[in-house]
């Protein structure tokens, strides 16, 4: 193989796919209606809403309060109830099944119980998270990631390697020579594919499907979808720049996924009718751990069994063994079937190997290991998987479907050029569609904040003037003061001090004497009241109704004190 070799492949999911991101959709920044989660941008939720509103909201994120589930339940209840404002900013949508949304509806407002320390409970919000599937960086588009699908046949090349020859051969082409360093898969590139809200079904390889228990919800790509890539296969070359012995071609990629996936895609799925060109692989989450390790070295840790918990630390040993018996009565026949090969185990898988057995065939031989500890745990190492995992649109189960499984074909360079042009065209129509809503989302954003950056702009300006309207009177003020005689000065203060602004000066200079304020200028005061008070027409030094006239009482209290100063 000289230089660089290029495939195109076409990719068809066949079952849901979930490639997940850690993200999850919160009921913080989602609402669900009329069939579809509506994801939206948290601020300008807040931007859009009237400000009575906004002043609601305000009042609900400040409350001052320790429980983060109270405050949780409030705000989701704000959002309900302002639903509409949440679709209308709302910048993905995402498809839900009817049951979804009803489970979400009749639970997301409801506590459940958890378990807390002695045997105590608590309530917390019922947050309804779901796990999201990997998107471009538009939000909108779903693709999937090259690393997935070259992970996929590098599993089952692996298995390749090994059934065509020894472990030793497998461990140097892939740990020493590197081989899968010289092949490159894209991302998708272009897609037809959407996807779709549900939920994530677990249950035992060999129970039926009515016992299939929910356990998470979940976002896949839509079974239907399709995608294009491109791989490259580069020369075969180890870091010692030497030849690799192994030479990979998409003929030996077909051969190798088709052995290691098509038996499993028929256990699961049904009969697979495959042209030449064709091979299954799964990837994604919960894809199942027989599709992700090699046959005749697989090492698959399950626990059988934990015969003791929080609850249970008062039992006695017997009352443990007890339990145990009744756990490995229970265990399903097909278990012991499934051991792993003692031989490829080190010896603390050994360990666990034994005790798993005893535990199938005979638990009395644990008694005396129950009898030490409070807390016993039985893990199998085994060959194959015995819980699996399903995707189902409806909450009590029903029809469900493996996750993971995708057909690929292998394509000529005409073919995937008008595919590539048919794909991108649907592409642009849906990733337009969205952002035509969200480039009005970032306008009304941009907008928003350019009306609040001005908004900040006028406050500042407006700050910085009334600070030089109060610099420029404190100054005036100051020149007043000092132009002003000892004595005016001290009424000045008096009246900046002064409670009642709308007292005038003369009761100013009353009360400030009669309380000793004005001792050291006593008489100048008296004189100066004596003045205030002729030009406010106060001063009365006869009256017909002496008794009542306050004016005329007050002068002669006056003329009493002018009296002293004689």
């Amino acid at each position: 193989m000289k230089g660089l070799n290029k495939y195109y492949l076409k990719l068809t999911t066949l079952s849901p796919v979930h490639i997940g991101t850690g993200d999850v959709y919160e009921p913080t920044n989602f609402v669900i209606d009329d069939g579809w989660l509506y994801e939206f941008d948290e601020v300008l939720f807040f931007k859009n809403l009237p400000q009575i509103t906004k002043t609601e909201f305000n009042r609900i994120v400040n409350t001052n309060s320790d429980n983060g589930n109270e405050l949780f339940e409030k705000l989701h209840a704000f959002i309900i109830k302002h639903k509409e404002t949440a679709k209308k900013v709302a910048f993905n949508t995402v498809k839900v099944s009817s049951s979804l949304e009803t489970h979400y509806k009749n639970s997301i407002a409801k506590k459940v119980q958890v378990e807390g320390k002695g045997r105590s409970s608590r309530s917390v919000f019922n947050k309804f998270e779901i796990q999201k599937t990997q998107r471009l960086v538009n939000k909108v588009a779903t693709f999937l990631t090259g690393s997935s699908i070259k992970g996929a046949i590098s599993t089952a090349y692996q298995e390749y390697i090994y059934k065509n020859s020894n472990k030793k051969e497998l461990l140097k082409l892939f740990n020493e020579d590197k081989l899968f360093r010289n092949l490159s898969i894209s991302d998708s590139v272009a897609q037809k594919a959407d996807s779709m809200i549900g939920y994530a079904v677990n249950k035992e390889r060999f129970e039926t499907e009515d016992d299939a228990q929910i356990s998470t919800f979940i976002e896949v790509n839509k079974t239907g979808s399709e995608y294009l890539v491109e791989i490259s296969i580069k020369d075969l070359k180890n870091d010692d720049n030497q030849i690799i012995s192994e030479t990979i071609t998409k003929e030996k990629i077909i051969q190798a996924c088709n052995s290691h996936y098509k038996p499993l895609y028929e256990e699961k799925m049904q009969k697979a009718e495959l042209s030449p060109q064709q091979f299954l692989i799964t990837i994604g989450k919960h894809s199942g751990a027989r599709a992700v390790t090699i046959a005749g070295l697989r090492k698959i840790l399950v626990k059988l069994a934990q015969i003791s918990n929080k609850r249970d630390e008062g039992d006695d040993s017997e009352k443990r063994i007890e339990r145990l018996y009744k756990k490995s009565h229970f265990e399903n026949k097909h278990i012991k079937e499934l051991l792993a090969n003692f031989n490829l185990l080190d010896e603390k898988e050994q360990k666990k190997w034994k005790d798993a057995k005893n535990f199938l065939e005979n638990p009395k031989e644990l008694e005396w290991l129950v009898s030490q500890n409070k807390r016993v745990t039985i893990n199998a190492i085994l060959k194959e998987e015995t819980t699996l995992w399903k995707f189902s649109e409806n909450k009590q189960g029903g029809k469900a479907e493996p996750f993971g499984w995708v057909l690929c074909e292998f394509i000529d360079v005409d073919e995937y050029e008008k595919q590539l042009k048919d794909f991108r065209k649907n592409g642009d129509e849906f990733i337009n569609e969205k952002r035509k809503s969200l480039n009005e989302i970032k306008q009304a954003i941009k907008k928003v904040e350019e009306e609040a950056k001005e908004k900040a702009l006028q406050k500042q300006k407006a700050k910085e003037e009334e600070e030089q309207r109060l610099k420029k009177e404190q100054e005036e003020k100051e020149a007043k003061l000092a132009s002003m005689s000892p004595l005016d000065r001290k009424i000045e203060e008096l009246r900046d001090s002064n409670q009642n602004p709308n007292e005038t000066i003369d009761i100013v200079i009353f009360n400030a004497l009669k309380s000793g304020k004005l001792d050291e200028f006593k008489c100048d005061a008296l004189k100066r009241l004596k003045e205030e008070m002729r030009k406010l027409k106060k001063w009365v030094e006869s009256s017909k109704k002496p008794e009542k006239d306050k004016k005329y009482k007050r002068t002669i209290e006056v003329l009493k004190m002018l009296k002293e100063c004689e």
